[in-house]
């Protein structure tokens, strides 16, 4: 999960899944996105999805810094299925896992996607 004012290098390429070019802001998210172009079980996906800060509020803020609720976030990938369903996935590598930011970022997002009935969210480790 990231800012979403984050200014980085953009990857652009087109997606064959969503018919249109996609952008990710990392070599990380870019693989990621070609695993899900494999993937039978993905219809689409759209990479940095914005969480809507009017919901943010219904997230419990327990153990989160109250700062994080008043920043405008990204979700890595929102995936829609085949079968209707949706999948959120955030990537994060084994070394910012031990940053405590990383961590409630990561809660942030968890909170607000289970506040949405969206119970299918992971953490996909990167290198």
């Amino acid at each position: 999960m990231e800012k979403a004012t984050t200014k980085a290098r953009e990857f652009a390429f087109y997606s064959t899944k969503n018919g249109a070019m996609v952008r990710v802001h990392s070599s990380q998210a870019r693989d990621y996105a070609k695993y899900l172009e494999a993937q039978p079980w993905v219809e689409a996906y759209e990479p940095r999805k914005a969480l809507e800060l009017e919901r943010v509020p219904h997230v419990s803020p327990m153990g989160i810094r109250k700062l994080y609720f008043q920043t405008m976030w990204c979700s890595d990938f929102y995936i829609r299925r085949t079968d209707g369903g949706i999948v959120v996935r955030e990537l994060s590598s084994a070394a910012a896992l031990e940053k405590l930011a990383e961590v409630e970022k990561l809660e942030l997002s968890r909170r607000y996607w289970t506040a949405l009935n969206i119970l299918d969210w992971k953490v996909v480790l990167t290198p």
